[in-house]
């Protein structure tokens, strides 16, 4: 899973367009011509998905042809701003990440075709419609989805004297943690951390607050960051943090680093690390293996980090045949399984658990099945409501959560705090 990008949501213009990529056939045919031609936007490779899905497609319907242009998140969110604000020059079809579409869902709400009757709802992962879902309108098809588990070091564990199954809390986790930096050693020989946490960010504390079932925004919008339920989350991190199991780290690049030193015994992370595990730690096949997340008293849920969801323009041409493409896209069960397993795409549409992919599980990872534990857990993660001031609001929770890391400062007071700042700039 390459590093998320920043998202840019203010209207501008992008300086370069990207190479178009045109399957075999199509001939990069304009709009005012009578053929049927679809533009697709996408990133790397959620466009080589669509494009295997685009190849197959075609043979039954090969007067739908397509242009496929690669570009990356920030191209896509900066074109995609400037369209939807003018009405020109926007594709038929375009990739978005789940936590950057409730901004445009909101601020452009005619900007994408609704699909509420393409989507059958009890197919996909609930959290996953939910995200899609804002203001009775379904804004896109579901698509891969970020279902979070433990992956942890066997050696490691064994080496320290723990067991998986005995650490079923994140109090349980701190004391397994103590044991392992006591008794590992890196490759490099320094003492072997816990997990890997940013203090800047708001990581761990949004997983924590996830397993509540609540996100920063309750359903009418109003931030809770507040609530009982939050601030146990925010206490929870930083009783962690503070027991000083943690690696720190800052930014992707050292966040890979953990893997490829092997300097932490555990990850806690969505189903994509297995991916990062593979590229960044070859030498650490069978070393591997996953279990639950720790649990928090009064959390019932389970978490999900990351995905994202393919859009229809709602001004396109050839609305019926998009439609068509993008429901045979997601839905093709072969094809989801081949997304997954070429590009690490992991589909939210369920009955894509039943192909082999899913079944025979993965040898780097030991014995046992690792997918089990991500389709078990996919389905109990909470529908969280939607708000376009999430991403904005980021920034602020990850200021809040330096302070009480950090700086050590109270977590009453500073979520008390941070309540009073989202209120005032969400107003």
């Amino acid at each position: 899973m390459k590093k998320r990008m920043t998202k840019v949501l203010a209207l501008a213009m992008t300086a370069t367009m990207a190479v178009s990529l045109v399957l075999t056939g199509c001939g990069g045919k304009k709009k005012d011509s009578k053929e049927k031609v679809l533009t697709v936007w996408a990133w790397d490779v959620a466009l080589m998905q669509l494009q295997d899905a685009a190849e197959v497609y075609q043979k039954d319907h090969p007067d739908v042809k397509f242009e496929f242009e690669e570009m990356g998140t920030d191209q896509i969110y900066k074109k995609l701003s400037t369209s939807l604000a003018t009405g020109n020059g926007i594709g038929d079809i375009i990739a978005i990440e789940g936590d950057v579409l409730p901004g445009y869902a909101d601020k452009f709400p005619e900007g994408f075709l609704d699909v509420a009757d393409a989507v059958n709802a009890d197919e996909f992962l609930a959290s996953k419609v939910s995200e899609v879902t804002y203001k009775d309108k379904v804004h896109a098809f579901p698509w891969d989805a970020g279902p979070v588990g433990m992956f942890y070091r066997t050696d490691y564990f064994e080496q320290a004297g723990v067991k998986a199954e005995d650490i079923k809390t994140w109090d349980d986790l701190v004391e397994a943690g103590e044991k392992v930096e006591a008794a590992c050693k890196t490759p490099k020989g320094d003492p072997v951390k816990m997990i890997p946490v940013d203090p800047k960010k708001s990581s761990l504390y949004s997983l924590i607050r996830n397993q509540f079932g609540i996100g920063v925004f309750d359903e009418s919008g109003k931030p809770q960051v507040d609530s009982k339920e939050s601030v146990a989350a925010m206490t929870m991190a930083a009783k962690v943090y503070d027991s000083g199991i943690a690696l720190n780290y800052n930014g992707w690049d050292e966040y890979e680093q953990t893997v490829l030193n092997e300097s932490v015994a555990c990850i806690p992370e969505a189903v994509w690390m297995i991916g990062t595990i593979k590229d960044k730690g070859p030498q650490t096949e069978g070393k591997w293996s996953v279990m639950p997340l720790p649990k928090v008293e009064g959390g019932q849920y389970e978490c999900s980090n990351g995905g994202s969801n393919l859009t229809i323009n709602a001004k396109t041409d050839f609305p019926e045949e998009a439609k068509d493409f993008c429901k045979f896209a997601m839905t093709d069960t072969k094809l989801q399984a081949a997304g997954f397993e070429n590009y690490g795409l992991y589909p939210s549409y369920i009955p894509s658990y039943e192909e082999e992919v899913f079944k025979k599980g993965d040898a780097f990872f030991g014995e046992g099945n690792v997918y089990e534990l991500f389709i078990e857990n996919g389905q109990k993660v909470a529908e969280i409501p939607i708000s376009p001031n999430s991403l904005e609001a980021s920034d602020s929770i990850g200021s809040a959560v330096s302070k009480i890391f950090l700086n050590g400062e109270d977590v009453e007071k500073t979520m008390k705090d941070l309540q009073a700042e989202l209120e005032t700039k969400f107003k």
